[in-house]
């Protein structure tokens, strides 16, 4: 029995745990930081929602900052005037799944038609194909990278955690303070849905963020889209 149950754990890690480490640590094909220049690219995942993000899309609006946005599939087809607002504001979309399942639950099948299904959504709105992609809660199974091989598959340089029920603006804005650097690619998030997530984390994740951008420090920085922050000089 004890040998069954250890087969069993090596199994799952080798699907799940596996996987995703070496993608976070080794794969060259997942971008994680951009070149060293003072630029920092701010990315938003789980929306669009229908309360947030327009309060965010204000917010990077009456600073002139440009984001990219990782939306799920099935919430962009539900608010479509969120993503056409979002391009005509110069923001980049990426997709995060059709639905906000983790990739560990996916055969490659089923994964494949959640990138199809994701990318088709946001197409049939802005007309532009999608090149990003980032999996739900950076998970990877053994033929993510190989079913996404259409897109750019994006992490981070920094997650700090503004989804925790537990954090405020002070903290999470000193998080972002200290995530602050050349070419740095920092994930928050603009809905409060997601399954362990406090719902109304998206509204201290502003506070957060205005305090980050007031900052002058911060002035020093210019925060574009992931496309602009690896494109070739």
């Amino acid at each position: 029995m004890k040998k069954i149950i250890t087969t069993a754990a090596l199994l799952a890690a080798s699907w799940t745990v596996l996987p995703t480490v070496h993608a976070h640590m080794y794969a060259h094909n997942v971008k994680k930081r951009g070149p060293d220049r003072s630029e920092i690219a701010l990315t938003f995942d789980d929306g669009p929602d229908p309360v947030y993000t327009p309060l965010l899309l204000d917010m990077l609006k009456q600073y002139n900052v440009k984001a990219t946005f990782f939306v799920v599939g099935e919430k962009a087809k539900l608010y479509p005037e969120l993503i056409r607002r979002m391009e005509v504001e110069g923001h980049e979309i990426g997709i995060h799944n059709n639905r906000h399942i983790s990739n560990w639950f996916l055969s490659p099948p089923a994964l494949e038609r959640q990138l199809i299904k994701a990318a088709d959504s946001v197409h049939s709105i802005t007309g532009n194909r999608v090149t990003l992609y980032r999996p739900p809660w950076g998970h990877f199974n053994p033929f993510t990278l190989q079913q996404a091989k259409a897109f750019d598959t994006i992490l981070w340089t920094s997650i700090p955690g503004d989804w925790k029920k537990n954090m405020t603006a002070e903290k999470l804005a000193e998080k972002l303070r200290m995530a602050r650097s050349n070419g740095a690619i920092i994930t928050l998030h603009d809905s409060g849905e997601t399954t362990g997530a406090y719902e109304k984390a998206p509204l201290i994740m502003m506070d957060a963020l205005r305090l980050f951008l007031s900052d002058q420090k911060s002035a020093s920085f210019s925060f574009v889209t992931v496309h602009t922050l690896f494109r070739k000089n």
